[in-house]
């Protein structure tokens, strides 16, 4: 009998058999596409899969009561890096292995990071629009230079470390970073960076970039006593987690002139709500992006033919890589 997977993602049932078709030597199986269907008819569907390719616009939730009902499932393949919207201690309760994409996006958001930085300490979008309205603020715009500056990185996984990479040829005076986990010595000295506790890290830097995961600890960490440790001329950029940042409290360091200004790629709530405080900051080097920073053609590539080859392995009663529980 053929095992089943239903999909989540918006993606047709013969793409994604087309995509875990291309491991060779794939069972047989059937793609049910689910990210349309009915609540009842997917809560059937849930129940009747062996695996399941999640949705990676967030909408279809994995929920505990979902989990409940799996008869047949094994694996919950992912095709993010993020899966805040699966209950993965449900999954791990029943037996159901649960997998991300965790690195196939590490270049696009590590290219964002410092795109935001340039653009900020450049002023570059506010030249833009100013001189496409016919200003000439050739000696008002305030660039500055990223040569000689400090650079705090608040997490140093996989995107943390891509970041200190590309910033190598900068010439930054130091590049600092803070994370609960220390590698050894010789990775420091591989991206040439220097360990520092939060709080110094906030002090000393000119622009901060966020790469940690959302975890009880992290949550929050960029509060109002944290924007208020900041230099006034530091810039906050977030391609993590909304979570990480209290809004409130950078809508109002911003308007107070506590910091400079900052770059965010996600939000509380997503799409933006227009009550969002953020969005009522007005300010020439406070920049949005719709949670687009590893969302390059060639990051979204890399992370559907990862997600297909991992659940072709699942289907071959192989082990799927880069689990989460």
């Amino acid at each position: 009998m053929a095992q089943k997977v239903l999909s989540l993602a918006p993606l047709s049932a013969e793409l994604v058999r087309l995509l875990i078709r291309q491991t060779p030597d794939v069972p047989d199986f059937e793609v049910i596409p689910g990210n349309e269907m009915p609540k009842e008819e997917l809560k059937k569907s849930f129940s009747e899969a062996d695996a399941v390719l999640g949705d990676y616009t967030f909408k279809q939730k994995i929920t505990t009561e979902m989990v409940s009902t799996a008869r047949n499932l094994k694996f919950i393949q992912q095709p993010s890096v993020g899966y805040q919207h699966i209950d993965v201690d449900a999954c791990t309760a029943r037996g159901i292995k649960v997998a991300n994409t965790a690195g196939a996006n590490t270049v696009s958001v590590a290219e964002h990071t410092i795109a935001w930085g340039l653009c900020l300490l450049k002023n570059m979008f506010h030249a833009h629009t100013s001189t496409k309205s016919g200003g000439w603020e050739q000696m008002s715009i305030k660039s500055a230079e990223l040569q000689g500056k400090v650079w705090g990185i608040v997490g140093f996984g996989r995107i943390g470390q891509a970041v200190a990479q590309r910033l190598k040829p900068f010439g930054l005076s130091r590049i600092i970073y803070y994370d609960t986990y220390r590698p050894a010595l010789s990775v420091e000295q591989q991206f040439g960076v220097e360990y520092a506790d939060l709080n110094t890290l906030l002090k000393q830097s000119d622009i901060i970039s966020l790469h940690a995961p959302l975890t009880d600890a992290t949550r929050n960490i960029i509060n109002e006593d944290a924007l208020n440790s900041m230099k006034p001329g530091a810039y906050l950029i977030n391609v993590a987690r909304a979570e990480l940042v209290d809004e409130k409290a950078l809508a109002e360091a911003i308007i107070k002139k506590k910091i400079a200004g900052a770059a965010i790629d996600v939000f509380s709530e997503e799409p933006v709500n227009l009550n969002n405080p953020l969005l009522a900051v007005e300010s020439e080097r406070l920049l949005f992006s719709p949670h687009v920073a590893g969302v390059t053609d060639e990051a979204a590539g890399r992370i559907i033919n990862m997600a297909a080859a991992n659940i072709a392995r699942m289907l071959k009663g192989e082990k799927p890589e880069s689990l989460v529980n």
